[in-house]
């Protein structure tokens, strides 16, 4: 949820207490009348998130110990998910994550489009009650099917199949 850009007017002190006086906040409200009129960028709205296609996409983290269990089954998960491809989507930057990244075969790898990890680590992370956590897409990128807990053969079997019924 993006926070809103000025407070809620509840009384006469709060731009006092929050720095803002009823000159700015006008100000800022014109700001915002002006920008719509005239279709800011800013303010359209988003394109939803798309995927990779036809694809099952694990959701992995350094601090999720069964992530890098699931990461050592890659091999069989994919042989399974087949014909849709396998991929490991890191939800978190840094050190750690960087040092899991290169145990994971790049045939296996998928990052957001530039400038929209933050967008899409927000989207998937919001479809997952926790980690690990894997979900399956359909030929236009959308998520047809979702599952937590660890994914293995059978489980990424079921997944897939789950997606057929939506």
């Amino acid at each position: 949820m993006t926070p809103p850009l000025f407070a809620a007017e509840t009384s006469r002190h709060d731009g006092a207490v929050e720095g803002r006086s009823a000159r700015w906040r006008a100000m800022g409200r014109g700001v915002i009348t002006v920008l719509t009129c005239f279709g800011a960028p800013a303010f359209a709205a988003e394109q939803p998130v798309r995927y990779p296609a036809g694809s099952v996409l694990l959701l992995v983290a350094p601090w999720c110990a069964p992530c890098h269990a699931e990461i050592s089954r890659l091999d069989a998960i994919a042989q399974a998910a087949k014909p849709r491809a396998v991929r490991v989507f890191m939800v978190e930057d840094g050190p750690r994550a960087q040092a899991m990244w290169r145990g994971v075969p790049a045939v296996y790898r998928w990052t957001p489009p530039a400038n929209e990890e933050r967008r899409y680590r927000s989207d998937a992370m919001s479809r997952a009650a926790g980690l690990p956590f894997g979900f399956v897409t359909d030929a236009s990128g959308r998520v047809c099917a979702a599952k937590g807990g660890g994914m293995d053969a059978e489980r990424v079997g079921l997944l897939i199949a789950d997606c057929g019924k939506s």
